[in-house]
């Protein structure tokens, strides 16, 4: 008995040793979000930093810094020093749909250490709740007789929502005027103070759907919403496409394997945090759990997606093909 005992410890020292030797921060960690506060992308973020911080023995600031659909964010990112201590979120937005309507300085996949995918956003076409639109296709007829006159507001030019709007525009053969904004939630305020006729946005606009101020058409996305099952997908819709949104988490290129291992299992982990997962079902945000390497071939996978649509309307760094 005494040497089973023996080997037995024998065998968890290794395990042990291992455990006590994984990197852990040794000052506040900085998570760096790509829009303004108050949006979905930020509120889940601020959620996710509150449900890891336990788990990495330090605080973690979320630091804003929106503007050009993300990219702003992507750039600082980009060029910290890939020691773990700042990480950013990372999304369709961001490293797959703005690259397309800009020329980057860095390469949206290649210059990143992908962490962690942890949702997948619904999208909604909304309009106010007074707007004399019933369906999306009561908005498709307006562009139609009113060239130009429809003002969408979208959380930034080369955002999601901007291109598969486009998108959606291009194939119907419809002129529309897209507004920019530094994110959903001030897309969203401005469709509530009269500024714009119809936001498409995540979701930063539900509260003012569920009070009544705001009524979703359609969503953009194959995916049904459970809050409001009544609203039609793009494929409900006769579509033969939907938005493939995603969301995670990820560091500078160069990021040891012990920080990358470390930070992607502490995310991962909290991402099962219950009040993380309730801002998320507050948001129309559906869960998924993705680690490093299958990350990273679904983020060339999506770029590369959207590459061919931005090709195929001619829109961003291809309008002049």
């Amino acid at each position: 008995m005494k040497l089973a005992r023996r080997n037995l410890m024998a065998l968890a020292l290794p395990s042990l040793a291992a455990a006590q030797a994984r990197w852990a921060p040794d000052r506040p960690v900085t998570f760096l979000a790509p829009f303004a506060p108050g949006g979905a992308f930020d509120v889940t973020q601020r959620a996710l930093a509150r449900a890891v911080e336990p788990m990495m023995g330090q605080p973690v600031a979320v630091v804003n810094r929106g503007g050009a659909a993300g990219t702003i964010m992507l750039a600082e990112l980009a060029r910290a020093r890939p020691d773990g201590q700042v990480l950013g979120l990372l999304s369709v937005n961001t490293n797959a749909v703005a690259p397309q309507l800009q020329t980057l300085a860095f390469d949206p996949v290649a210059d990143f250490t992908p962490l962690m995918v942890f949702g997948s956003f619904l999208t909604f076409v909304t309009v106010a709740a007074n707007a004399p639109f019933a369906s999306l296709r009561d908005l498709i007829a307006f562009a139609r007789r009113e060239p130009g006159r429809l003002t969408i507001g979208v959380s930034g030019i080369g955002a999601n929502s901007h291109l598969n709007m486009a998108r959606l525009a291009a194939e119907e053969g419809v002129e529309v005027t897209f507004v920019p904004f530094t994110g959903g939630a001030p897309a969203a305020t401005a469709l509530l103070g009269g500024h714009v006729m119809c936001a498409v946005v995540a979701g930063e606009v539900l509260p003012s759907v569920r009070d009544g101020s705001l009524r979703l058409l359609s969503l953009l996305n194959a995916d049904k919403s459970e809050e409001f099952p009544a609203v039609p997908t793009m494929p409900e819709l006769g579509y033969a496409w939907a938005s493939r949104p995603w969301m995670g988490m990820g560091g500078p290129r160069g990021l040891p394997e012990a920080v990358t291992a470390r930070w992607s299992e502490a995310l991962l982990e909290a991402s099962r945090n219950e009040a993380f997962l309730a801002a998320m079902r507050n948001l129309a945000i559906v869960p998924q759990r993705m680690g490093p390497a299958e990350m990273r071939a679904m983020m060339a996978e999506s770029l590369a997606e959207h590459e061919r649509v931005a090709r195929a309307i001619r829109i961003g760094r291809f309008a002049a093909g």
